[in-house]
């Protein structure tokens, strides 16, 4: 049997949501529906506020998820906890602040921010969630952001509180990130 490709195997796998046929080639980011050309020029672009909607070929879909952070100085790929933490202790000096991310041991696509606060390393963890074709970045259960730079600037500018234990609360500012050289050893 020959190899379907993933534009065939998506238009058979999926009906258009207006029309049930199986040609789909669409799906609205927002609505969250796959969709063929003709609906897509006929009926959805008469639903309100369509115009605001993203919708994207299916060639597409996935491919926004694949973000490559090795070119920040801040990633350190998947490194161990215990490298993390060495690496924070022998840049102690830069102070409260110095930060690393890394990939989490335990749970592929998912990070954790390793952070000196009072001289001491902390670690944040952010989850990876899909939600409607979109991968999602969460560190606290009420807000999600669209990538792991945006969680980065946010806690570089604004700071936020955590939990240290049940009763002590810390202060998380990111300062600068500690060298990546001090892990992969080049």
């Amino acid at each position: 049997m020959a190899e379907q490709s993933s534009e065939t195997a998506a238009q058979s796998a999926f009906m258009c949501q207006f029309c049930d046929q199986q040609n789909v080639k669409w799906k609205c980011e927002d609505c969250g529906i796959f969709i063929c050309n003709l609906c897509k020029e006929k009926i959805h672009s008469r639903l309100k506020s369509s115009d605001k909607h993203r919708v994207m070929s299916i060639k597409d879909i996935g491919k926004q998820q694949i973000q490559c952070f090795d070119e920040e100085p801040w990633y350190h790929g998947k490194i161990s906890r215990k490298e993390a933490v060495g690496s924070l202790q022998k840049y102690k000096y830069m102070g409260d602040g110095a930060f690393l991310v890394r990939e989490r041991e335990t749970s592929s696509g998912n990070y954790s921010l390793d952070v000196l606060i009072h001289g001491e390393p902390v670690h944040i963890v952010i989850d990876t969630k899909e939600e409607s074709g979109r991968l999602l970045y969460f560190f606290t259960k009420n807000e999600h952001f669209d990538s792991l730079n945006e969680v980065i600037d946010l806690l570089k500018h604004k700071g936020y509180m955590t939990r240290k234990s049940k009763t002590e609360k810390l202060a998380v500012a990111l300062g600068d990130p500690i060298p990546k050289e001090t892990i992969r050893g080049k």
